[in-house]
């Protein structure tokens, strides 16, 4: 009888145990990767403006660069990619631009803060060729 309570009880954890390791693996779903060649359109005062926004990873850490027709090249600072949210600043001429956006699929969408104004930005990644 003895024998027969412990095989009971060692079936019934193997079960539990095979349905947390089900469950946790579950959980843990890819991240989301933002990486890639973005084509945004941003909307100003003075009407849109586009051009092109590259998030690469490097070591870990992601890098973006804003192609703008103004300003040249900017690279964006104190990037940090949250599931899919992306936060990140940049200094224009003086003034801190901070990038609030929300990845859904190949699109992108948020506001940039700046001088007080909230600037809607759009974006779509470009796909692999």
């Amino acid at each position: 009888m003895k024998k027969v309570l412990n095989l009971k009880n060692s079936v019934a954890f193997l079960m539990l145990l095979g349905a947390m390791v089900t469950f946790m693996a579950m959980d843990k779903a890819p991240a989301y990767d933002p990486t890639g060649t973005w084509n945004y359109e941003i909307e100003t005062p003075d009407g849109a403006i586009s051009g092109d926004m590259s998030i690469a990873k490097t070591d870990g850490e992601f890098e973006v660069s804003v192609e703008t027709d103004d300003f040249g090249t900017l690279e964006l600072e104190d990037v940090e990619v949250k599931d899919n949210e992306m936060t990140a600043s940049v200094d224009v001429q003086g003034v801190t631009a901070e990038f609030e956006v929300e990845f859904d699929g190949d699109e992108m969408s948020g506001i940039i803060l700046y001088g007080g104004e909230e600037l809607p930005i759009v974006a779509e990644r470009e796909k692999s060729k």
